[in-house]
C-alpha cells in the first residue's frame, strides 16, 4: 500500500510518543542533524524558521537535509567553511487507520471500529517562530547557503520563512568556548 502524502499529516495532533504501547516503533529518516565544522568562525547565520503551528515528517526533514548538503557541498570547496544543522527531532508518532479502498469495500470495512490506527511514520512538531534549520557560513558563501536554504524550503511545508542573520562577536567568543 503505498503512503499517505505529508499534507495528510500536517496539522497538529495530540503528541503520540510513548514506547511502552507501540509494538513496532518506525524508525527516523534523518540519520544526522549536524554536518561541517561546528567550531568554525563564521560570519552569517541563515535560519529557516516556522511561521504557524504544523508537523513535518522524518523524510520531509531528510529530503530538505540532503538537497542542502548537495548545494552546500557543490557552492563551497572548503568542507570545513560551513556548518548545518536539523534542530528538531521527530519524536512523534504518526498513526494511520487503513481503510479498503476497493470496489464494494463497504463489506470488509468495520467503520469506527479499532481506529485507533497502527504506527506508520515519525514526525516532529514545529511551533510558530521555532527554527528548523541553521546554517553558519562566512561572508564570502552567503549567497550558496541562501540558496541552498531555498531549494530547502522547497522540500517542507510552505509555512516558513528564511531569515538571515550577522553573527557579532560575542555570539562567536561564546560559540568558541
Amino acid at each position: 500500500m503505498s503512503k499517505r502524502p505529508g499534507y495528510c499529516y500536517r496539522k497538529l495532533q495530540r503528541p503520540y510518543t510513548q514506547r511502552k504501547y507501540i509494538k513496532r516503533i518506525p524508525q527516523s529518516k534523518v540519520r544526522k542533524f549536524d554536518h561541517g565544522n561546528p567550531r568554525g568562525d563564521f560570519d552569517y547565520q541563515v535560519s529557516l524558521v516556522a511561521t504557524a503551528n504544523f508537523q513535518v515528517l522524518s523524510k520531509a526533514l531528510e529530503a530538505a537535509r540532503m538537497s542542502v548538503i548537495a548545494q552546500l557541498r557543490k557552492g563551497i570547496s572548503d568542507k570545513q567553511g560551513y556548518f548545518f544543522k536539523i534542530v528538531p527531532y521527530p519524536h512523534h508518532i504518526v498513526r494511520r487507520h487503513a481503510m479498503a479502498s476497493v470496489h464494494k469495500a463497504e463489506r470488509l470495512q468495520k467503520g469506527m471500529r479499532l481506529a485507533f490506527g497502527k504506527p506508520q511514520e515519525r514526525a516532529a512538531q514545529i511551533k510558530r517562530g521555532q527554527t528548523l534549520l541553521i546554517i553558519k557560513v562566512r561572508a564570502e558563501n552567503l549567497d550558496v547557503a541562501r540558496y541552498a536554504m531555498k531549494i530547502a524550503k522547497l522540500k517542507l511545508p510552505p509555512f516558513t520563512t528564511i531569515k538571515v542573520e550577522k553573527i557579532s562577536e560575542v555570539e562567536k567568543t561564546a560559540a568558541a568556548q
